[in-house]
This record gives structure tokens, C-alpha cells and sequence, in this order.
């Protein structure tokens, strides 16, 4: 009897591996998909027609579990929310059309929709909206449900989809691009940070989190370029965390199923959003409501324009560094100051280097001494303005 089963299973594997090559899946090397859990009804009356009509039925059942389960393998892609409008991971309308755009939710049409991060903070009615535009600029975090972004979807446009979920969101914003809250120059961009669920056949499901606004090299880079105790590695330890904490739950999820426990996931996730979004506020909070302009003005009694010209003029050629990212040149001054001036000479932001800061930009190639050239040609461009 064990052989027989054994050689009806193996018949039925070799047919979902044939539709699932009709469907697009590779017709050699690892499966996508490790195991389908069907419900399958066995007719046993005599004649051949239940046992057809059965036959056609599996066959639909297959290709229909078949075709969402291969979408798990591929709908995760960073960056962007699966468009189940196009039924792609990638369309025109999977990732922000702008910077200040967060994800909004679905479209009853399974299209993903977007929306300014203060108009969204102004749909919810935040108390502290205006703070967006106070000087320097407050960051804001908000928490949305998956019933929030996923209410609206139709069925057979992403409603229950097993292949891809957004279980929840933080949605953030305005930050600098470079994540330096000090500097007043960089473009100010909102966050999306999901957590998404994608499944793959019956039993493989995997809890993720997506990052939309700002790629994750481009966070990786700006802790690179800047202090251990940064804002920009402050941020990607968070984000760092925060995937720990998913992975952890996925786990926890996937044992709870083996074992046909009962386990409440929107409270789980939203105890894992709660806590990111009190993280991120955390780390991303202006220091002292002071920017560097005003610290460097405090620290000397001057203007920040008129001080970082004394300091261009009084600083050996030594002092001269290139930033090799923004092609600006620095100008290290006493007592841990720096000006960043453009190639011609303007005066583009001041501030407070941290400790040892100096050195672990130049040990990356950040920073370079500026060349005799380049020296050069920055006096002929300051001469004669700030002397004192």
C-alpha cells in the first residue's frame, strides 16, 4: 500500500512541476516552491466521470496554488510595494514618485498609491504637523495597520493574497537625504518602513522589512562617512534591529504553526512598529533644537559666514581638505570647527566636528588634501573677503 501511495504522490509532484514550467518556473534545478498543502477529494463511486471531473478540478486547484505561490518567490523587491494592478513587483507605481511621498495603501485595484508625508500627517490630524517647518525641522513618525493599506483591495487584486502582504508601516519624515542633521543643504526626503509578509508554496512564509524613500546603500554610506555615534549609524543600527526583530518573528510564527498554536501576528507586528517608530524618533531627534550654524555662531561670538572666511584665511594649506563625494572644500578650523565652502569660493554650511571624526574621513577617502592647485585657485576665490 506504501508503494502505491508513494508512486500516486510521485505522479502528482511530476504534474505540478509540469504546470509550474507552463507557468514560468524553471524547468531544471532547485524547485522554487518546496511543498503545496492541497485539500483533495478522492471519488469512489464506480465510472470514469467523477474521477475526470476530479482530475480537472485538481488540475485548477494546482495551477491557481501553483501561480501565487511561484508570485511569493519574486514580489519581494526592496524599495518598492508589489503592484497587484500590474500583478509585478516592479511598475510605475510600486516605489515613491517623489521624495516627500510615503506608501498610502492600495487602490481597491490592488495599485499602490502614495501621498505627501505632510499631507498625509495633516489627513491624521497631527498635533504637531507644523513642526515639519519649524528651524531646524522636527521629524515625525506615524504607525499605520495593514487594515489601514490594505482595506480596500478587491478580491482577485490583492485581497488575501497569500503571495504578499504589508502587515504594517512606519511612515517618516522630513529627514536629510544624508541623514547629517547638522547641515542645512541636503534635500529633505520621507521614509516607508514596512513590514511585509511574502509566502512561498503552503508552509514557507517569511516576514521581511521594506525600506522605501532612501536606499539601505545609501544609509550604509552616510554611517560610513560619518561618526560611530552619528545620527546615520545611529539610524542604521535601528533598521539593523528592527530586521532582528522580524526575522525573530517569522520564526516565532512559523514554529506557532507546526505546532497549531494560536498566536495573535497584528499584535506581535504592532508591538514591533510601536517600538521602531519610538527608535527612529529617538535617533533622528534635532540635538538641543540647535543647528550648527547657530552652535558655531555661539561658540564664537560671530556670524558663521564671517567666521568661517576668518578661519579659510587663517588656515595653512594642510587645513585644506577635498570632499571627494560633493567635490566641496573643507576648511578645518580651531576648536573642532569646519566650513564647507564651494570650489568658487561661497560659504556653504558650517559645524562641530566630532572627535577623531577628521581622521576616519580621510582613512575612507571621503576627505583628501586639497591639491596645490586646488589650493590655490580657493585663495584667489576668498581673497579679500572676510579679512580681519
Amino acid at each position: 500500500m506504501g508503494d502505491r501511495a508513494v508512486r500516486a504522490l510521485a505522479e502528482l509532484r511530476g504534474l505540478a512541476r509540469d504546470l509550474a514550467v507552463e507557468l514560468g518556473a524553471p524547468s531544471s534545478g532547485r524547485f522554487p516552491v518546496d511543498a503545496l498543502d492541497l485539500a483533495l477529494s478522492v471519488p469512489l463511486g464506480p465510472g470514469p466521470e467523477p474521477l475526470a471531473a476530479a482530475a480537472d478540478a485538481l488540475v485548477a486547484t494546482l495551477r491557481e496554488r501553483l501561480d501565487e505561490a511561484l508570485r511569493g518567490t519574486m514580489a519581494f523587491l526592496e524599495g518598492h510595494v508589489y503592484c497587484f494592478h500590474t500583478d509585478q513587483p516592479e511598475s510605475p507605481y510600486s516605489s515613491p514618485p517623489n521624495a516627500a511621498s510615503v506608501f498610502a495603501g492600495y487602490a481597491a485595484n490592488g495599485r499602490p498609491e502614495w501621498q505627501s508625508f505632510p499631507n498625509l500627517c495633516l489627513a491624521r490630524r497631527e498635533p504637531r504637523v507644523d513642526r515639519l517647518y519649524a528651524d531646524p525641522p522636527e521629524v515625525l513618525a506615524l504607525v499605520q495597520t495593514a487594515d489601514e493599506l490594505s482595506g480596500e483591495l478587491l478580491p482577485g487584486f490583492g485581497r488575501g493574497s497569500r503571495a504578499y502582504a504589508v502587515l504594517g508601516q512606519v511612515v517618516l519624515g522630513l529627514v536629510p537625504r544624508d541623514l547629517d542633521l547638522r547641515g542645512r543643504g541636503a534635500e529633505r526626503v520621507a521614509l516607508t518602513l514596512q513590514i511585509v509578509e511574502t509566502t512561498q508554496g503552503t508552509r514557507d512564509h517569511r516576514l521581511r522589512l521594506n525600506l522605501l524613500g532612501l536606499p539601505a546603500e545609501a544609509i550604509a554610506s552616510a554611517a560610513a562617512d560619518a561618526d560611530e555615534r552619528s545620527p546615520a549609524e545611529a539610524f542604521r543600527k535601528v533598521l539593523r534591529t528592527a530586521r532582528q526583530r522580524i526575522d525573530a518573528l517569522g520564526r516565532q510564527l512559523a514554529i506557532a504553526a507546526r505546532r497549531g498554536e494560536a498566536v495573535d501576528r497584528d499584535a506581535l507586528v504592532g508591538q514591533i512598529l510601536n517600538r521602531l517608530r519610538t527608535d527612529v524618533l529617538r535617533v533622528l531627534k534635532v540635538r538641543a533644537h540647535r543647528t550648527q550654524h547657530a552652535e558655531v555662531r555661539h561658540q564664537s561670538g560671530e556670524r558663521p559666514t564671517s567666521l568661517a572666511l576668518q578661519d579659510a584665511h587663517a588656515a595653512v594649506d594642510g587645513r585644506l581638505l577635498n570632499d571627494t563625494q560633493r567635490q566641496t572644500v573643507v576648511v578645518l578650523g580651531p576648536k573642532q570647527r569646519a566650513h564647507v565652502f564651494t570650489p568658487t569660493g561661497r560659504h556653504v554650511t558650517s559645524l562641530v566636528l566630532e572627535p577623531g571624526e577628521v581622521e576616519r574621513k580621510l582613512e575612507r577617502g571621503r576627505w583628501r588634501p586639497l591639491d596645490p592647485a586646488g589650493v590655490h585657485a580657493f585663495r584667489r576665490a576668498i581673497a579679500g573677503s572676510g579679512r580681519g
